[in-house]
Parts: C-alpha cells; structure tokens; sequence
C-alpha cells in the first residue's frame, strides 16, 4: 500500500515508525502538492492520501485510479468534495482527538488575556509609554460573565471544563448534541440567536460547510447587547467577514481574537483585520505543539489499520453512513 502525503512536515521518519510497529503493509511518500494539477501528477499512483488543506475536488478524485483512502491530518476536512467522494465510494477519515487539548486552551488563554487586558496594557507601555493602571475602567471580574459556545463538540467541551474553575456562566448552541450532554457539562443549552444576546465572551467552533459557510454574519452580530468579544479558532469561512469588521467598527462586537480567516494564506496587505487596534490575529496555530503532531501521526495510522482491518467504525471515517464498505 502506498501512502502520498500531500504537504511538507518533519513528521516523515516519525510517520515510517509508526507504520512499523502497527506492522502495516504500507510504504510512505512526501509530496508537496497546492494545486489540483499537482495532486493528480503526484498521487495518480496512491493507494492513500494525507491531506489537510489541498483541494481534493471531484477533478483530483477522478484522476486518482488507485485511491482507497483519504485521511486528513486535522479535524476539518472542508478541502475534499465529500459528495463526491461518497458516492464514489471513497472513504474519508479525519483525526476525531487531535489536537483538542491545544485548542482548548488557546480560547481559555485568549478570554484570559483579554479580560485581564494583558495584550493593551503591555501595548499602551511599550508602544503609548502610558503606565496607566486605569486604562480601562469597564474591566470586569470573570465569574460575572457569560461565556456563549458555538457548537459543543470535543474541544468547547474541554473549554467549558477549564471555565468552571472561574465561575462564569457557560451557554452553548448545537442542535446535534443530546440536551443530556448539556446537563452534565453544566451548560446551558441555547439557541446561536441567544448564543449572541446574552454572551460577553463568544468562542466559534463550527466546521466549514455547505451550511455554515458564512453562517455568522450582521444578522447575529447585530443581536449583541453586551458588545462581546468573538473568538474564532475553528475556519474561518463560518463567518461573513465584510460583517465582522463592520460588527467590529460600529461597536456590536469590542475585539475579536481571530486565529483564522477568510483563507488559509491570506494577503497581509489587504486584510481589513489589520488596521484594526481591537483585533489580535493570529496565524492558524490554535492547533500547534510538539505533541499534537505526534498524536496526529498516531491517529492517522491507526485510522489505516481499523481501515484495513475492516473495523471501520474506529478509522475516523466522517462519510462512513453513504458509504457500501464490506463488512
């Protein structure tokens, strides 16, 4: 079996480890492809692909003859045509834990920092030379308020675990989770409208889509009346930009901390995020440390073993119901 990762990491020697001591049949191979024409020029002979950004359209999954597979090394999987993919009867696994933890935290750090104002008051010394204890009075104390979740898979999970210690109030939205699961978190279960409304701190968590491409837009932001800060660190399609910088000019939102865009390898020279002094950007590394990329090669290969071993419920596979796989 041969195996094409289709993006660049150091992660290689360590990958060809793993594949050994699960005592797979497989060999694997680096190569780089961003566009359609690459992949098909460079996987044409693969039985598996690792992908995480590139397009995987229904152009690149006819031209791949030999395709059995297609993992993503990341939970979202939004570059592959998985219509298409289903009715072609191709597999599609991403990686369910990865990376979680890291997430998790990097929201929890961003509405600490913003709450105790770390990023302004070190910018008003260093850049204003201001040393103003006083600089914004409208500071509040956390276990005051609201946190609002939108979605409450895995990761906002974790983080409604880490916000109990401070006491806010924790809501979330997601019509796919069993009100049960609510309960025990100790969250309350709400409508996005109200995720909108009542919430100080907003922290987006939903894959991009057919429906929820720009899901957030002017009509939620304008339902905010306590002029939150929003936090997305999931895609950044789920949201009309052209509606968040409006939201976050008029004053319906204060601040976004925004760990992606509208794409994945934006122009800095045209970004409207960047002019403005209550947005703190940054590159997509939410998901970053040494041992999330560890694990990720870990996931992905036991993903292709239950694969293999035809125990297809524990391969990660997201289009596993369309599909007719042999038992």
């Amino acid at each position: 079996m041969k195996i094409i990762r289709l993006f660049e990491d150091d992660m290689l020697e360590y990958e060809q480890e793993v594949i050994g001591k699960l005592g797979l049949d497989a060999t694997i191979e680096v190569r780089v492809s961003q566009t359609e024409e690459e992949i098909i020029a460079n996987a044409r002979d693969a039985d598996v692909v690792i992908a995480v950004y590139e397009p995987l359209t229904q152009r690149v999954l006819e031209s791949l003859p030999n395709l059995k597979f297609v993992l993503y090394r990341s939970i979202g999987f939004n570059s592959v045509d998985l219509e298409y993919a289903t009715k072609k009867n191709l597999p599609v696994s991403h990686l369910a834990s990865y990376c979680i933890d890291e997430v998790a935290n990097y929201v929890v750090a961003a509405i600490l920092m913003h709450n105790r104002r770390l990023h302004d008051f070190n910018q008003s010394i260093k850049v204003d030379k201001k040393w103003d204890y006083q600089l914004f009075p409208d500071m509040r104390r956390l276990s005051s308020l609201t946190v609002g979740l939108i979605g409450f898979g895995n990761i906002p999970r974790l983080i409604s675990e880490r916000l109990r210690v401070f006491g806010c109030r924790v809501i979330a939205y997601d019509p796919f989770v069993d009100k049960e699961v609510f309960i025990q978190a100790g969250v309350e279960a709400v409508s996005l409208e109200e995720v909108f409304a009542e919430s100080d701190y907003i922290s987006c968590h939903l894959p991009l889509n057919e429906q929820t491409k720009e899901l957030l837009d002017a009509s939620l932001f304008g339902l905010a009346t306590k002029a939150p800060v929003f936090i997305n660190s999931s895609r950044g399609g789920v949201v009309k930009e052209d509606d968040l910088v409006v939201a976050l000019s008029d004053g319906s939102l204060s601040y976004a901390i925004l760990d992606v865009v509208s794409t994945e390898d934006p122009d800095l020279t045209t970004l409207p995020f960047m002019a403005m002094e209550n947005v703190l950007l940054t590159p997509h590394i939410a998901f970053y440390s040494q041992e999330a990329f560890l694990h990720g090669v870990r996931e992905n290969m036991k993903n292709i073993q239950a694969f293999l071993r035809k125990d297809y419920a524990h391969a990660g596979i997201v289009n596993l119901e369309g599909l007719s796989l042999n038992q």
